[in-house]
């Protein structure tokens, strides 16, 4: 990477003093880390390069917001440019009148880092900015916490210090771990300071960053601090800039092994001409600070893919546009068709079926979600995956942990899609999710977890769109089926659109570069391939579409030109733009599995789409699966096959006791979760193992003695043959070589 570049060229630049390095790319992503220590999460994602030390903007009298650099708001700005020194970065923006330059340094004998955020008024009138500093918080080996998200982050505890400024440490687990603290002051004029460490105060449920909650309207940052599950650093203030003046403040992260060397650090550095001393040190700099950059290799690999961020003429290419997610609800208050089934134990959003073999989730928009996400896991013997009630799901293979296909989240605030659905208007031109994610449609959603499937309506645009996706009773292979009604009197011309974000291996930042894809002319299936995973570099992946005949179906497994450049799953530049997608495969790519399927829908009647994803143990069985599923009524097949095996299994026994509580527990639900989940995925929204436990399923497998004995004395065989001579056991194992 070229240390000295002006301009648009590298993708990001480093910057460290030999123990402490803080990256920034061209849009504004990027993070800090100290002593081989992840302080501020950072995903190395050649495509949407979303992570990072934000600065939001926000005209308190327009209510515009903008980011200081590209990321997070995805905001193109009138002006960019990002040059980079030997010592600096700087992002240079103009959005109107407003100009924002933000310069990053780190300190020459301080574990430090210095953002200078220098706003200036252009216009003839007063400006009220407000500004908000954001980053999440690891204080973690960067593996330590991308294995496990939501356990790492227990261990990280947050306060605010006198003066307005927060710490946080990680609470040891062991007294050989190394202590860690990190703290945060925005340096500046005082303007009514406000802070935040709540990431999910901060984003909302089911939002992102590129529209947090913390900016809506008059939002206020909650002063949270302490035991929060979600830990991040945010702190806010005003600036009134009169016409023609500049105003900068000055966001400082220090780290260090205590709370007294992280805060001295702070202190030291805080006084106007500490400040304005290491930027000129900075400046003067005229070589790369030689030694350690204390940053994994994963990140280095990729950072010289990101692209330049856009400038305001490339949304312009937009042809069309997220769908409004207004409610569509009757003056009774229910939307329409609600009322024709009583569900029991309602808690205000869903509640089981009168059969009690469907829990129901209703939800008066797309924008409308639990408190947290609701799933279904979703397995056999040999694949599965979970999905929300969302629609966002994470499909595997083999292994849950060690053969992901598509990305696992443990998200459960933004509960992002990695596999999505669309459906876009060709005439009206808007599009939309047939599920509450990631496009949410206008009009009601509800959802409805079952035995091996989980299923979704929606009634909007005048299409009734019913959703279906499930397991297949015996072969590695996810279904997704779409079916649509046209409620007009007139045809409707419509794209449907799938995507997957392919990993094949554990983590996407890994192995996702191994990735080969290739497109089967005859059948059109994608296979995509990985020869350097191990054990499972022999199978192939693989997706599919089950069409109307004749359809002109397009493809691309490219999910940069997918997402496009900074792009997201909400708003896929694929989708906006209107092209047929370009069909690209190969090595090299930034992997995913996405098809679009045109149709025009007559008055009053139904197409329909499916969507195959799944591995085999080799190309051979993969192209066997594509077709033998190749047809509507061998989907529907399977569909019933697979609700019929998880009936036939769990109807073998029933209890009646006083409390129906408990009976609708036992019958079905309890047996269902301990076999699906427990045993034959062995992974879940808050953790995926994918190993078999001694204990854990050993116990499990003692709860299905009544329903499947012979699985159960299957298992007890397969944890004996883990047993040695000596009477030890071996306490964990990953298939399936072990």
């Amino acid at each position: 990477m070229d240390s000295t570049h002006s301009g648009m060229g590298p993708g990001a630049h480093l910057l460290s003093n030999g123990r402490y390095c803080v990256l920034v790319t061209a849009a504004g992503g990027g993070c800090s880390t100290w002593d081989g220590f992840a302080l501020t999460r950072w995903t190395a994602d050649r495509t949407r390069d979303c992570d990072g030390f934000f600065v939001y903007l926000r005209d308190l009298d327009t209510g515009d917001a903008w980011s200081a650099g590209y990321q997070p708001t995805g905001r193109a700005a009138d002006a960019y440019a990002a040059d980079f020194a030997p010592g600096l970065a700087m992002i240079t923006r103009t959005d109107g009148e407003v100009e924002t330059r933000t310069e990053v340094c780190v300190a020459g004998d301080a574990d430090a880092e210095l953002r200078r955020i220098t706003l200036t008024n252009r216009g003839a009138g007063v400006r009220r900015i407000e500004v908000t500093t954001y980053a999440e918080l690891v204080l973690n080996t960067a593996a330590g916490d991308a294995g496990h998200p939501a356990f790492s982050k227990l261990f990280v505890q947050t306060a605010d210090e006198p003066g307005g400024g927060l710490l946080a440490w990680r609470r040891l687990r062991s007294p050989d771990d190394a202590p860690l603290w990190l703290a945060h002051r925005l340096l500046g004029p005082a303007g009514d300071p406000q802070h935040e460490t709540d990431r999910a105060r901060f984003i909302g449920r089911g939002r992102s960053l590129a529209s947090p909650a913390a900016l809506d309207g008059d939002a206020r940052l909650s002063r949270t601090t302490g035991n929060v599950l979600d830990p991040v650093f945010s702190l806010r203030r005003t600036l009134v800039l009169q016409p023609g003046a500049s105003l900068s403040l000055v966001a400082l992260l220090a780290a260090g092994p205590t709370r007294d060397e992280a805060m001295a650090a702070a202190e030291r550095l805080s006084p106007p001409a500490a400040v304005r001393a290491e930027f000129e040190r900075a400046a003067a700099q005229t070589e790369a600070v030689p030694g350690s950059l204390a940053v994994p290799a994963a990140w280095l690999r990729h950072i010289g893919h990101l692209p330049p961020p856009p400038t305001s003429g490339d949304e312009a290419a937009a042809r069309y546009r997220p769908a409004s997610p207004a409610a569509a609800a009757s003056p009774e208050g229910d939307p329409p068709g609600w009322g024709d089934e009583e569900l029991r134990f309602w808690n205000g959003v869903g509640g089981f079926g009168a059969d009690g073999r469907e829990y129901v989730i209703r939800l008066r928009d797309g924008r409308e979600r639990p408190p947290l996400p609701w799933t279904n896991v979703i397995a056999n013997e040999q694949a599965g995956f979970i999905v929300s009630e969302s629609g966002a799901a994470h499909t595997w293979a083999a292994n849950s942990r060690e053969n992901r296909l598509t990305p696992w989240s443990n998200d459960p605030v933004s509960d992002p899609h990695a596999e999505a659905l669309y459906l876009r208007d060709e005439d009206a031109g808007d599009f939309w999710s047939p599920t509450p994610g990631p496009v949410p449609g206008e009009g009601p959603y509800e959802v409805r977890h079952g035995f091996g499937y989980t299923a979704w309506r929606h009634a909007g645009q005048g299409l009734a769109q019913e959703t279906v996706t499930f397991a297949d009773a015996r072969h590695p292979l996810r279904f997704v089926r779409l079916r649509i009604t046209n409620r007009g009197d007139a045809p409707r011309r419509l794209s449907v659109f799938s995507y997957a974000q392919w990993v094949l291996g554990g983590l996407p930042q890994e192995s996702g570069q191994h990735v080969e894809t290739e497109l089967d002319a005859a059948g059109g299936a994608l296979f995509a391939a990985s020869r350097r995973r191990g054990e499972f570099s022999g199978r192939a992946a693989f997706a599919a579409v089950v069409a109307p005949p004749g359809s002109d179906v397009s493809c691309t497994a490219d999910r940069g030109a997918f997402l496009g450049a900074y792009g997201s799953a909400e708003r896929p530049a694929a989708v906006l733009r209107g092209e047929r997608l370009d069909g690209r495969t190969g090595v090299g790519l930034d992997p995913c599995a996405a098809f679009q399927v045109p149709l025009v829908i007559a008055p009053g009647a139904t197409a329909e789409v499916a969507f195959l994803l799944g591995e085999a143990r080799d190309e051979a069985a993969a192209r066997a699966l594509v077709e033998r599923y190749s047809g509507a009524e061998a989907v529907a097949g399977a569909l019933d096959e697979a609700r019929a095996a998880w009936d036939g299994l769990l109807d073998r026994v029933r209890v009646e006791t006083p409390s129906p509580e408990i009976d609708l527990a036992v019958n079905g639900w309890l047996a269902y979760q301990n076999l699906g989940c427990r045993i034959q995925a062995r992974s879940a929204f808050y953790q995926s193992g994918g190993a078999f436990g001694f204990r854990d399923q050993l116990q499990d497998s003692s709860a299905l003695v009544y329903l499947d004995p012979a699985r159960t004395r299957e298992q007890i065989l397969l944890h004996a043959a883990h047993q040695f001579v000596e009477g030890d056991v071996l306490h964990w194992w990953h298939p399936p070589l072990s």
